[in-house]
C-alpha cells in the first residue's frame, strides 16, 4: 500500500511538472511575441520556398528518381493545400528547373540558390536566440557566428532532406512488407497506423535537431527532441485541422487569384509557430531566464523527480 502510495503520488508530482512546463512555455510564447516572430519567419520562407525545395528534390530526387520524389512531395501538398497551392508550387520548381544558366552564370545561380535556401533557416536562428535569450558576439566574432549560422542551416537543410529520402524509402518498405504479411485487405489500416507513428518519428527528430543546433546557444539534446515531439504532434493535429478548415471556409477563394498564395502563407505561419511554441518548451525545460519564471518551473520539475 505504502508502495501504491508513493507511485500515485510520483506520477501526480510529473503531472503537475508536466503542466507546470506548458504553462510556462505559453507564457514565454506571448511574452516573447512568437506570434509576430512566426509571420516574419513565414514571409521568408515563402520567398525563399523555391531554392528550398529545389535542393530538398535534388537531393531526395538522386536517391529515389526525380518524379517519384516530386510526386510523392506534390501529393503530399495537393492533399493539405489543394489542387491551387500544390500547382503554384510545382510551378514554381519547374521555372527554377528551366532557369540554368552556363559557366560564371551558373556558379552564381548556385550561390544565390545556397543563400536563398539557408534564409529561412536564418530567420529560424534569429527567433531560436530571442527564445533562448541568447546572444551573438559583435565584430569579428559577429561575423564567424553569422557565417556559421549559414553553414549550419546548409547541413540542417542536407540533414532534413536526407530525413525525407529515409522517409521515403522506408515508407515504401512498409507498403512492400505489410502487403505481403497482412495481405492487402488488413493492410491499410496498418500500414496508416504504422506510417503515422513512422512520421510522427521523423518529425520529432528533424524539428528536434533545428532546435538543438540552430540557436547560438547550446540546448540540451534531450529537452530539443521534448520540444521537437511536441511541436511535431501539435502538426501532425493541426495539419488535419488545417484541411478541414480549408475545405469548409473557402478562404481561398475569398482572395480570388491570390488564394494559393494566402493558403501557403496561412499555413508557413501556422508551420512557423508550431516550431516556435516546441522551442519554448524546450526554452522552459532548459531553465532559459524569462520574467522570473524559470525559478518557479524549476521547483516544480524538482518536486516531479
Amino acid at each position: 500500500m505504502e508502495y501504491q502510495r508513493r507511485n500515485a503520488g510520483s506520477r501526480s508530482s510529473r503531472a503537475g511538472g508536466a503542466v507546470a512546463v506548458m504553462k510556462d512555455a505559453v507564457e514565454r510564447f506571448s511574452s516573447d511575441r512568437c506570434a509576430m516572430m512566426g509571420a516574419s519567419i513565414g514571409f521568408y520562407s515563402a520567398f525563399s520556398l523555391a531554392p528550398t525545395l529545389l535542393i530538398v528534390l535534388a537531393i531526395t530526387g538522386w536517391f529515389v528518381g526525380r518524379d517519384i520524389a516530386q510526386g510523392r512531395f506534390f501529393g503530399q501538398i495537393r492533399q493539405l493545400l489543394g489542387n491551387d497551392a500544390a500547382a503554384a508550387m510545382q510551378a514554381v520548381v519547374e521555372h527554377a528547373h528551366r532557369s540554368n544558366g552556363s559557366g560564371m552564370a551558373a556558379a552564381f545561380s548556385v550561390v544565390l540558390l545556397l543563400v536563398g535556401a539557408s534564409a529561412t533557416f536564418s530567420s529560424l536562428n534569429t527567433a531560436l536566440d530571442v527564445v533562448f535569450a541568447a546572444k551573438s558576439p559583435k565584430g569579428l566574432a559577429g561575423l564567424a557566428w553569422v557565417i556559421r549560422a549559414r553553414l549550419v542551416s546548409l547541413g540542417l537543410l542536407m540533414g532534413l532532406s536526407f530525413l525525407l529520402v529515409v522517409s521515403l524509402v522506408l515508407d515504401a518498405a512498409l507498403q512492400t512488407a505489410g502487403s505481403a504479411v497482412f495481405g492487402s485487405s488488413t493492410f491499410g489500416v496498418v500500414a496508416d497506423v504504422a506510417q503515422s507513428i513512422f512520421g510522427l518519428v521523423i518529425l520529432t527528430f528533424g524539428l528536434g535537431a533545428l532546435i538543438k543546433w540552430l540557436p547560438d546557444k547550446r540546448v540540451d539534446f534531450r529537452s530539443a527532441l521534448i520540444g521537437g515531439a511536441v511541436a511535431a504532434l501539435l502538426f501532425t493535429v493541426g495539419r488535419h485541422l488545417f484541411g478541414f478548415y480549408l475545405a469548409h471556409a473557402g478562404t481561398a477563394g475569398a482572395f480570388g487569384a491570390a488564394g494559393s498564395l494566402a493558403v501557403l502563407m496561412m499555413w508557413l505561419y501556422f508551420c512557423a509557430i508550431v516550431f516556435l511554441f516546441g522551442a519554448e518548451v524546450t526554452a522552459s525545460l532548459c531553465q532559459t531566464p524569462k520574467d522570473g519564471n524559470a525559478a518557479d518551473v524549476k521547483a516544480r520539475l524538482n518536486a516531479a523527480h
